[in-house]
């Protein structure tokens, strides 16, 4: 049983990691690029779009579905580090950013966790959590029934979540800057390995 398991982890962390090649045929060139969030990670969308030249834009959408557009990355640095259009997966999959060995691509992550950080909806949505928390609890207090305390844990697990939320994109995007700050001391001066053929 243990081994089957082992297989089947195996199995899907190899599918993950291929998951990126259904999309890359996307990256050949084109103004703009659409990715679903549903469908590949953040990580993995960024490392696709890096290694084809491309940066992160803006994502658009609803809050059920959204799309994360790139479009290409016009610093010749970039082009310079990149794979040309039309390169197979196959390939592509060596380059750097796919490994944490590329500063762009740590940076590009990060600005797009900045860019979606959307404060202007989130800060109002947790004073108004905050506020309908405190409305309840006075609520609570006056009237003393014990039904209200069912609302008053939503709100506060709610608010305690949005916090933690927000903490926690802040926290990853200083991971990235400094590890791109990292492997620019790394790789000086681009903070890109030396021996990538982009012409691969």
């Amino acid at each position: 049983m243990a081994a089957v398991r082992g297989t089947l982890s195996k199995r899907m962390a190899q599918a993950r990691q291929e998951l990126p090649g259904h999309y890359a045929h996307l990256f050949d060139g084109r103004p703009e690029v659409d990715i679903c969030t549903t469908e590949l990670r953040p990580e993995q969308a960024v490392q696709l779009a890096t290694a084809y030249g491309y940066r992160h834009l803006r994502t658009r959408g609803s809050t059920s579905v959204r799309y994360r557009v790139f479009v290409p990355d016009q610093d010749p640095g970039a082009r310079r580090e990149a794979v040309p259009p039309g390169t197979p997966f196959e390939a592509a999959a060596r380059h750097p950013a796919f490994h944490g060995r590329s500063a762009r691509a740590a940076r590009n992550h990060a600005e797009m966790i900045e860019r979606e950080r959307s404060l202007v909806k989130l800060v109002p949505a947790m004073v108004l959590v905050l506020f309908g928390a405190i409305g309840l609890v006075v609520e609570l207090i006056r009237t003393g029934k014990p039904v209200l305390l069912v609302p008053v844990v939503f709100f506060v697990l709610l608010e305690a979540a949005l916090m933690l939320m927000l903490r926690a994109g802040r926290r990853k995007q200083r991971v990235l800057e400094v590890q791109a700050e990292w492997l620019m001391r790394r790789y000086p001066p681009d903070g890109f390995p030396d021996g990538f053929p982009p012409g691969v």
